[in-house]
């Protein structure tokens, strides 16, 4: 037998830098002299999931009233007082034996063997290893988990499953979700921030409750005929412990033998699996960890993915603050801003996004930035996130028309070029990380010119023309302005003259964008030949 609630597991850095492994309840340990401060696995999207396994596992049995929530934050509770909440729910947390067994099938069923491997999100799937076209990720380079990789990974793809063929459900948010989390300066912080009241997620959970909120402790409720689980059928709690894929662990005992991720011994490990198709599947969830779209015809909550442009600051409206175009924050994210920052404002907290780029069940990448979150008191909370807005939206202005006018440079019918997505990638990821910290710093200065009621428009002005200054020598970069020989003249001085006077102060979208007054007739008069329509790379 193996608890999740008992055993040694979950591998964790302190802050002296040891590094050790820990039962849950060990997330207090020490908190005044050598605290824990981060989960520390050798892959990042382990790291991802055991922080988000720990923070359902508080929800699950320790949510707190929001005036306990405040004490427990600089005053952790006792490991002995977070065991015996643990200690409720033990019984769904053994990853082996004859009864229910953690995030796997309650009762054995058919299928073949598979290598323990398929664990692995990035590993090839079914179809790719019957047709043989493993070009780039290779089977059989993990032959072997032992017990606590294994485990990291059963809960990783749980809650991250993309679509696996016919029948193979995707995660309760979806391929490759968005997760935002608040982090702080020591892993229960970083825990806690991220707990909500218990007001916020149903009734107490009670015995009763239990297959309700952890479905592995009930036959599954399968999906043959299209079946669907929502809100409605089952606790909301089950949001943190989603079970859409149909697997059964199986151990075996090898001497000597290691683990193939993390190098620890792993004699008695696991090499197989078995699954099965029609697991659950969830329809309707709004998970409290990740940021959310809004249809604007139904209504309807739609969970974030990751995607191939990764993450910066041009996702800060939409993962910190609403925004009518591109959604609202996480659940967890809202409440901290709203209700939690007022009280801990001279705390320097972050908000760290992490996630898949999915490519259907295919695995384009792992993407995770941090970002500050910075304190504004209520009374200047709408200027200031309609400010940060208005800097995002003409940061995607500069950008797309920097993209355009490389273009413009590099090709003399644009629009017939082949699209090379990963050149204008490359563009793009440099002209975000290389603005990046002008931005936040702009933010910070938007907060005290709206505490002291001056005008922001110097500092929005001050915003563009940081931006214009890094787009020029990019543009200069890119397309190939510097090599004459490899290059047409005209064509590069054109499209830097489209550049500088689509970006410029008096382009009546830049002053939509910013939020100022539009340029006056004479003015505009004066910006003749400005360029054509711009093509989306």
């Amino acid at each position: 037998m193996y608890n999740l609630i008992h055993e040694r597991w979950i591998p964790v850095r302190r802050r002296d830098g040891t590094e050790i492994r820990i039962r849950p309840a060990e997330i207090v340990r020490d908190p005044d002299t050598n605290p824990v401060v981060a989960i520390a696995s050798v892959r990042p999207d382990f790291r991802a999931a055991l922080h988000e396994f720990l923070i359902g596992l508080v929800q699950t049995t320790f949510a707190p009233s929001s005036d306990r929530w405040f004490d427990l934050y600089d005053d952790p509770p006792s490991e002995d007082e977070l065991q015996r909440a643990f200690e409720t729910v033990a019984p769904a947390f053994e990853l082996e034996g004859d009864g229910p067994r953690f995030l796997q099938d309650l009762e054995e069923f058919e299928a073949e063997d598979s290598g323990i491997d398929r664990l692995l999100i990035e590993m090839p799937g079914e179809q790719t290893l019957k047709r043989n076209t493993d070009l780039f990720q290779k089977r059989g380079r993990v032959d072997r988990l032992c017990r606590p990789c294994a485990a990291a990974a059963l809960f990783t793809l749980q809650a991250n499953a993309p679509g696996g063929g016919r029948g193979h459900r995707t995660s309760l948010r979806g391929g490759g979700p968005l997760t935002t989390l608040v982090v702080g300066d020591t892993l229960w912080r970083s825990v806690w921030l991220n707990v909500l009241e218990s007001s916020a997620v149903g009734h107490r959970l009670a015995d009763r409750d239990r297959s309700s909120v952890f479905p592995w402790c009930a036959p599954t409720r399968t999906s043959k005929k299209g079946e669907i689980t929502t809100p409605a059928d089952v606790h909301p709690l089950q949001a943190y412990w989603g079970m859409p894929r149909r697997i059964r662990l199986h151990a075996d005992h090898r001497d000597g033998a290691g683990c193939d991720v993390c190098g620890e011994p792993a004699d008695d490990g696991f090499s197989q699996i078995r699954a099965k198709d029609s697991g659950v599947n969830y329809s309707g969830w709004r998970h409290p960890l990740t940021p959310h779209t809004v249809d604007k015809k139904t209504g309807e909550h739609r969970p974030r993915h990751g995607s191939a442009s990764g993450l910066s600051y041009r996702h800060w409206t939409g993962l910190v603050q609403n925004d009518p175009e591109r959604g609202e924050p996480a659940l967890v994210i809202s409440q901290f801003r709203q209700t939690r920052h007022r009280d801990l404002p001279e705390v320097r907290l972050r908000l760290r996004a992490t996630g898949y780029d999915m490519d259907n069940a295919k695995a384009c990448g792992w993407y995770e930035a941090e970002m500050p979150l910075v304190f504004i008191e209520d009374v200047h909370r709408a200027a200031w996130e309609q400010a940060a807005r208005q800097l995002v939206r003409v940061a995607d202005l500069v950008a797309f028309s920097l993209r355009t006018a490389v273009r413009k440079a590099l090709y003399k019918r644009p629009k017939d070029m082949p699209i090379d997505r990963s050149f204008f990638t490359a563009i793009d990821d440099r002209f975000w990380q290389e603005t990046e910290e002008s931005f936040l710093k702009t933010l910070d200065a938007v907060a005290g010119g709206l505490r002291a009621g001056e005008d922001l428009t110097g500092l929005k002005l001050g915003w563009l023309d940081v931006l214009r200054k890094k787009a020029e020598p990019l543009f200069d970069e890119y397309s190939q302005a510097r090599q004459i020989g490899a290059a047409d003249p005209k064509r590069i001085v054109d499209a830097l003259r489209d550049l500088l006077i689509f970006t410029a102060p008096s382009n009546r979208k830049i002053q939509e964008a910013l939020g100022l007054e539009p340029p006056a007739k004479d003015e505009v008069k004066k910006t003749r030949g400005k360029p054509r329509k711009e093509e989306r790379p």
